[in-house]
């Protein structure tokens, strides 16, 4: 960690591990106890297995009940005392494993995954680690299942496939719909750096959707993925126009994986989430908690206001600053002085009197029922004064038809709950990238002529008004004094069904009383207080009537028992509302405490991660300059940027054919696009690459012409990738082009780069071609020896294809340039039309170098191929194929070959012919 200006930065140069315990420590200065318990949660934080509100009810149990301290190391130390000379238990510990820094990739075995079935023969792709890898495939065969296997085996999805609709996918379609157990197994033969260690990774997905994973010891096989799953390890077209077309808030989480920052950037996420002050208001229910206080607050205030007339009214004197526990021994005294009461009261705390016994003990004294009813009406008129407040005022009435006005207006702008519903999902749409059309609403493809994300907002924002104008309403209601109405509308009127305070109540707490309502509530507010007016008026006459019938000693005496009655009443709720408030006051506290915490902890780690980011970011943008310029994309200076303390990565040009500062978006075509994307992408692998030290593409060539094709294949060759840089990334591209194929071959031949092609079907076997034909050979006579027709003949196809390529390869024989274009069903026939005719070119100069018996051998073997395959197959005529006829297909597929080799010496092993012209 270090200073600047006193706010906390990762350490570029550290592990992960290494930084959070750094931040740890920073934010421990903040509040320790909340600290240590947020710290040990970063591990489920990271891994997005936890729950918000735990978390939060966690820190709040911290706050009020601070952690104590660890039984177990207090029960350890007992031990320890009690036993000091107790010998130390010693056990074995497995051997770790290896230092690792790296991985490689050696090897992939399939079987039983997506497009490959080979049933009891797992493909086996053999990759080298210090060469250019590539695999090329027509449409159909199974390039991308390859693809597929590897992300799966390393990631444990596919989500292009988990994202198909349910009725789109009735069954399982990881597994190879034709293996018959419905397992599926990839293998990974992976390679250590530094110090070579190998280790198989085995991934099984049974048929019941099951996955496990598994290596030998002591690797740990769930850890080495878990290491491997990085942004830029697999890479595909649709990747990179996502990248470019997502918002830049998506984008510049993307591109925290691609510089090793992915948990960095989670962990900001949920940080910000626990600290996100709406939820965590409402969580902790911040606005009810606040009215309630207030209400204690005020009730305090009254009870206090009530006692010190009251205890003026029973001493004689004002309460002034005396201590309760003092002024109730004043009252004490004052009723012991009244001989009738003395024998009462004293010995007692004032608490404890009886005052029913006191007013027994006056009514013995001096008797009569109107004495009785005295006391009635001083008890009832103190009654109807304690819950007749002034609260609500005049002004504070008419707020809440105000209140309630605004959020009529507020609700008039909007459609209801549904409309809302609606809203958010089409702001979803919109916000996910996938829908380009920005004017096309997704519901009803009409057209807005406007921005349908600038629509939607303000619609929701109408919403937010609603909302507002609702909390509002809420509010006054609560603190304004409109709930401490009911009891007194319980004392005025007498029929609960009339009470139309008690039948408002719950909608008036929650702000969603109509204007109308709100008009009636207060014209029943001025009704209920003349009430309450002529119901005391009637009881002071009452009261008068009754003290000018009895003796004014008996009034007095009367009067102060009451009192001492209120007095008792109003100090226990004064007690009661006291600790409530108290109670209050202290979550409060606690929970500003947890959000002040919260809130710096979660602003300390994004102005880390984004200081971080914009570190390594300015070390990537000119590597990728270089990567793009690489690519010929002359005229054109791409460039990335991101806001300050921000996640939102912005992508612009600098320069656009002298235009400046523009957007790609807008101006590049699909290719450019790309191109932006794989410079931004490789350059940042070319840094921050991590364990993964291998990339697989898929295709990322399919948008360019075939001069781009060729610049970014030697971007990769010469600067990126091994062995042209040493320190860069295996590569292993995936490619479906037969153009660019022969750009693979041209360059195996360099010692650098190491490419196989693949042939096969779903329904029997994917198989490799590098040095491996004779598998192909293999599988297919196999097939055909046991009747196997159906599934044998697009094995003749393949391997026919296949030799007949070679062979021009080989023998440098011109083909059309269009040749590459032909389907599936000539391209053979025209391979073997480019092969004659070259041969009856030679033989024409008189140079040809094959023998007679060689030219009659091209001839007879080239009538069995044609008669007996290819003219069946180039009409789609297959149902004439026999398992003999095809056989001998395969015999003269070797024959006809055979036929451009020669012995160099006797018992030698034939050679192919340089040229037609040329024997070596």
């Amino acid at each position: 960690m270090t200073a600047r200006e006193g706010a906390f930065e990762f350490n570029e140069n550290a592990s992960l591990e290494e930084n959070l315990s750094a931040f740890g420590s920073h934010i421990s200065q903040l509040d320790a106890a909340l600290a240590a318990d947020l710290c040990d949660r970063f591990p489920i934080l990271l891994d997005g297995k936890y729950k918000v509100e735990e978390i939060w009810d966690r820190l709040l149990d911290i706050c009020v009940t601070p952690p104590a301290t660890e039984a177990v190391a207090t029960a350890q130390e007992q031990t320890a005392a009690a036993n000091p000379n107790a010998p130390a238990v010693v056990q074995s510990l497995p051997t770790p494993p290896p230092t690792v820094t790296g991985w490689l990739l050696e090897g992939v075995l399939i079987e039983g995954f997506r497009g490959v079935n080979n049933e009891g023969q797992p493909l086996e792709l053999k990759l080298h680690p210090t060469k250019v890898n590539s695999i090329s495939a027509v449409n159909g065969v199974g390039k991308t299942s390859v693809y597929d296997a590897v992300r799966y085996a390393i990631t444990g999805k596919l989500p292009w496939l988990d994202d198909l609709p349910a009725t789109e996918r009735d069954k399982d379609y990881y597994q190879n719909r034709f293996h018959s157990t419905g397992q599926s197994t990839i293998k990974l033969q992976l390679v250590a750096e530094p110090g070579s260690e190998k280790c198989e990774i085995t991934v099984i997905r049974n048929s019941l959707g099951q996955r496990a994973v598994s290596a030998p010891t002591p690797w740990d096989a769930t850890a080495i993925l878990a290491g491997l799953n990085r942004e830029f390890v697999f890479l595909d077209g649709p990747t990179f126009q996502r990248f470019i077309e997502a918002a830049p808030l998506t984008r510049g989480r993307t591109f925290s994986g691609l510089l090793g920052l992915s948990a960095y950037s989670d962990l900001r996420q949920a940080l910000a989430g626990l600290a996100n002050t709406r939820a965590f208001n409402s969580h902790f229910g911040i606005t009810a908690h606040t009215q309630a206080k207030t209400r204690e607050e005020r009730t305090v205030g009254e009870l206090s206001r009530a006692i010190a007339n009251d205890y003026e009214t029973l001493v004689g004197t004002a309460i002034g600053t005396l201590d309760t526990t003092t002024a109730k021994e004043k009252c004490n005294e004052a009723l012991t002085q009244i001989a009738p009461l003395k024998p009462v009261c004293q010995g007692k705390a004032f608490d404890t009197i009886n005052i029913d016994a006191c007013i027994e003990a006056i009514k013995d004294a001096e008797g009569g029922p109107k004495r009785e009813r005295l006391g009635a009406c001083i008890r009832e008129r103190g009654g109807l004064a304690k819950v007749n407040h002034d609260a609500p005022n005049t002004a504070r009435a008419e707020l809440l038809v105000t209140r309630a006005t605004e959020r009529a207006e507020a609700l008039e702008r909007t459609a209801g709950d549904l409309m809302l519903q609606l809203y958010q999902a089409g702001t979803k749409v919109i916000e996910s990238g996938q829908w380009e059309d920005t004017h096309l609403c997704p519901l009803c493809d009409g057209k807005a002529p406007r921005s349908l994300k600038e629509h939607l907002a303000f619609r929701l924002s109408e919403f937010e008004a609603l909302d507002k104008a609702t909390a509002l309403l809420a509010a006054e209601w609560n603190e304004a004094g409109w709930t401490e109405l009911l009891q007194l509308e319980a004392v005025i009127e007498t029929v609960p069904e009339k009470r139309l305070f008690a039948g408002h109540q719950a909608r008036a707490r929650s702000g969603t009383i109509t204007q109308a309502e709100a008009e009636t509530l207060v014209q029943y507010l001025a009704t209920l207080r003349s009430k309450a007016t002529e119901l005391d008026e009637q009881l002071e006459r009452e009261q008068a009537q009754l003290e000018r019938e009895l003796p004014p000693s008996s009034v007095e005496v009367t009067k102060k028992v009451e009192t001492a009655r209120r007095l008792q009443e109003n100090w226990s709720k004064l007690d009661l509302s006291q600790k409530a408030l108290v109670a209050e006051q202290a979550r409060e506290d606690c929970v500003d405490r947890i959000r002040s915490f919260l809130k710096g902890t979660s602003s300390a780690f994004a102005t880390a991660e984004a200081g971080m980011s914009s570190a390594r970011l300015a070390a990537v943008e000119p590597i990728f300059k270089s990567y793009f310029k690489k690519m010929s994309f002359y005229g054109v200076e791409p460039a990335v940027s991101k806001k300050v303390n921000s996640e939102e990565l912005r992508i612009n040009l600098a320069q656009f054919y002298g235009l400046t500062n523009v957007s790609p978006q807008a101006l590049l075509s699909e290719s450019f696009r790309n191109a932006f994307a794989i410079s931004l992408y490789l350059a940042a692998a070319s840094l921050y690459s991590g364990l993964p030290k291998f990339i697989v593409l898929d295709d990322v060539t399919s948008s360019f012409d075939a001069g781009h094709q060729n610049f970014l294949v030697e971007l990769i060759r010469t600067t990126f990738a091994r062995p042209g840089n040493a320190a860069g990334p295996q590569v292993i591209l995936l490619s479906h082009d037969t153009m660019l194929e022969k750009l693979f071959n041209k360059h195996t031949g360099t010692g650098t780069w190491w490419h196989q092609r693949i042939e096969g079907s779903p329904q029997v076997a994917v198989l490799p071609q590098a040095g491996a034909v004779n598998k192909v050979r293999d599988r297919t006579i196999s097939m055909l020896q046991a009747g196997q027709v159906d599934f044998a003949k697009e094995g003749v196809r393949q391997y026919l294809e296949y030799r007949l390529s070679d062979l021009i390869s080989k023998l440098r024989i011109p083909v059309p340039v269009d040749i590459a274009f032909n389907d599936d069903k000539h391209l053979s026939h025209e391979f073997l039309k480019a092969i004659e005719a070259a041969v009856k070119l030679h033989k024409a100069a008189n140079i040809l170098t094959l023998a007679s018996a060689q030219e009659v051998g091209l001839n007879t073997n080239m009538i069995t191929i044609v008669g007996n395959f290819l003219s069946h197959w180039g009409t789609g005529q297959t149902a004439a194929f026999s398992g003999p006829s095809l056989l001998g297909v395969m015999q003269a597929i070797d024959d006809y070959c055979d036929c451009f080799t020669f012995e160099p010496a006797p018992g030698a092993p034939r050679r192919y012919y340089k040229t037609l012209s040329q024997q070596q």
